[in-house]
């Protein structure tokens, strides 16, 4: 009996915490089940590709040397021997300094790539995670907003079967119940391919989960975001970038310029032994110098030039998000406008609204929701930009 009654109570108790209802997920609750980012994972491959470049070569050498390795037997009148030949080609490199100065850029560029990585990959949780939380949010409206139209429906064809409105009122209605049905089917778009991006970057099921509201958004003051920018991770990064692109560049130009070989080699045939030493040089085609110095030439300018440009847009992506933090105006709550919904729906019943007014109220009370949301999530955004790009090399 005992045993019975407390396999009943673990019957029920299991069965109470399935029904209890899963707590939304909380942006740092997205950042415990973070995935490795593709952006991220992208660079440290490139990153490894010129480690292995660099490693190539080495001192004074243009890359490792080659070993060749060869016998045969040699058969005469009366004497058979074997020969043996030992050869070694060192293509020489000669620019020791080039190479030194790429591996200390690409070891200074290494660490803030990286770092700048991962706080982008935050940052693009971080929007996904607004874009995924409004979408839901505002597929929950366009669903409530559906549901109460359809009991509009009937209450409109009730007021033109009394003979209280035309026939028109009705219909009213019922054309704006197929265009919430059709901006219903859109936000399910919006919230499915939203979530599809969320769960790109997260360990998520394929079914949505509810997503914590954002709360309040935390902007910063626009005074010293100027002086945390120009110490920003972000700057650095992209000064580092622009010195490893152009020391790596500079050092493939002398790879390919190279053009001195340290060759040797050692035989031994019959009874002889031949060691030879000595240099190769390989002789450009007519007008191949020229153009190898014209391509250097331009390289180093459209670097130069690409650098410029990203500093330029770095720089203008900075002042655009302090222009619309000094233009956001007061951040407030999102305001809900469900009591004044309901109210709309209470004189509509109570025939003290015609269906036409009743559709202009609630559509202007449903757009106005929206704004409002879009508002919080925007200011959550503009946060989370000015965050990025004025986030210091401590943090």
């Amino acid at each position: 009996m005992l045993r019975a009654l407390l396999q009943g109570a673990l019957v029920c108790a299991l069965a109470a915490q399935a029904q209890e209802p899963v707590p939304p997920l909380t942006y740092e609750a997205l950042l415990s089940r973070a995935t490795a980012d593709p952006t991220q994972l992208r660079l440290e491959a490139d990153l490894a590709a010129r480690q292995r470049q660099l490693a190539a070569t080495g001192g004074l050498l243009r890359e490792a040397p080659t070993l060749t390795a060869e016998a045969g037997r040699r058969s005469g009148a009366g004497t058979t021997s074997t020969d043996k030949l030992a050869q070694v080609d060192a293509p020489l490199l000669l620019a020791p300094t080039l190479r030194a100065g790429a591996r200390d850029s690409l070891d200074r560029a290494e660490g803030s790539l990286l770092a700048l990585a991962g706080a982008e990959a935050r940052h693009r949780l971080r929007l996904a995670y607004l874009d995924a939380w409004l979408a839901g949010v505002q597929l929950r409206l366009r669903s409530s907003q559906l549901d109460l139209t359809e009991t509009w429906v009937k209450v409109a064809q009730a007021r033109v079967d009394s003979g209280s409105d035309p026939a028109y009122q009705a219909d009213l209605v019922r054309g704006d119940l197929l265009r919430l049905r059709a901006d219903l089917g859109e936000a399910q778009r919006r919230a499915a391919e939203a979530w599809g991006a969320l769960r790109a970057l997260a360990t998520l099921p394929a079914e949505p989960l509810p997503l914590a509201d954002p709360g309040a958004p935390a902007l910063p003051s626009p005074e010293g975001l100027g002086e945390a920018f120009g110490r920003s991770l972000m700057r650095r990064a992209l000064a580092d970038r622009v010195a490893a692109d152009r020391t790596a560049y500079d050092l493939q130009q002398a790879l390919k310029a190279s053009r001195w070989s340290l060759r040797g080699s050692h035989a031994a045939e019959g009874d002889e032994r031949i060691t030879r030493l000595g240099l190769a040089f390989r002789l450009p085609r007519p007008g191949e110098l020229g153009a190898q110095k014209r391509e250097a030439s331009a390289g180093r300018g459209a670097l130069a030039r690409e650098g410029e440009a990203a500093a330029y847009q770095l720089e203008s992506r900075f002042q655009t998000a302090l222009t619309r933090l000094r233009t956001f105006g007061e951040v407030l709550p999102p305001r809900r406008f469900d009591t004044a919904l309901q109210a709309v729906d209470l004189r509509l019943r109570e025939g003290k609204e015609r269906p036409s007014d009743a559709l202009l109220l609630r559509r202007q009370l449903l757009e106005a929701d929206s704004a409002s949301l879009q508002r919080l999530r925007d200011a959550h955004a503009l946060a989370a930009e000015l965050d990025l790009l004025t986030l210091g090399d401590a943090r």
